[in-house]
């Protein structure tokens, strides 16, 4: 009987590690995909940044210049970046936001399924 009961713990340990491996791939696949739309985030941001500095820049250049087509039409791509940029920005930030909060649940999580992976090595002597 001893043999079976050990038999029966190894067979549940192995299932309960089993289980444990997959939400593990689970949780941490959900974290890179976060992880990655931070960063696409972070880059939108850069990238809008970039091109409105660059507006500005022709912006000032066109109204040096007096050129009113050339002020109303930068003049319109400025106001056009400026909104992709707020637009970009608020993703961002909730982006990141997300991504810390999941984070926090993610290490909770992987502490406890770590944690339970070394009481069922004790069960079963390892």
């Amino acid at each position: 009987m001893g043999i079976n009961h050990a038999h029966h713990d190894r067979h549940g340990t192995d299932q309960r590690a089993a289980v444990r491996s997959a939400e593990q791939a689970v949780s941490d696949a959900w974290i890179g995909q976060l992880l990655l739309a931070e960063y696409e985030a972070h880059v939108a941001v850069d990238i809008c940044t970039r091109v409105r500095e660059q507006l500005a820049d022709r912006l000032r250049a066109a109204e040096l210049s007096g050129d009113p087509p050339a002020i109303e039409e930068t003049a319109r791509r400025f106001a056009n970046a400026e909104h992709a940029c707020a637009v970009a920005l608020d993703t961002y930030s909730e982006s990141r936001d997300l991504l810390a909060e999941q984070l926090d649940d993610w290490l909770c999580a992987t502490r406890m399924r770590f944690r339970e992976a070394q009481d069922d090595r004790r069960v079963i002597g390892w």
